[in-house]
């Protein structure tokens, strides 16, 4: 899996094999997801969704390596 970085807030994730996963979001988190879509330039949610758990699995190795540090 490849992350691209496109701009200052954007990120192309090259992704070969897809798995398709399901989960429940409540309608105010859906929405406020609808309007980051639309504002930081994506096609979809998925590809937002996606982009933002890479980030997030990011930001908890770095905390992990600097709390055991």
């Amino acid at each position: 899996m490849e992350v691209r970085k496109v701009s200052d807030i954007l990120f192309e994730l090259d992704v070969n094999q897809s798995i398709t996963i399901s989960f429940k979001l409540e309608s105010d988190l859906l929405k406020e997801i609808d309007e980051a879509v639309k504002i930081l330039g994506y096609t979809n949610r998925s590809d937002l969704i996606r982009d933002a758990i890479i980030e997030y699995i990011k930001e908890v190795k770095e905390s992990y390596k600097d709390a055991i540090s």
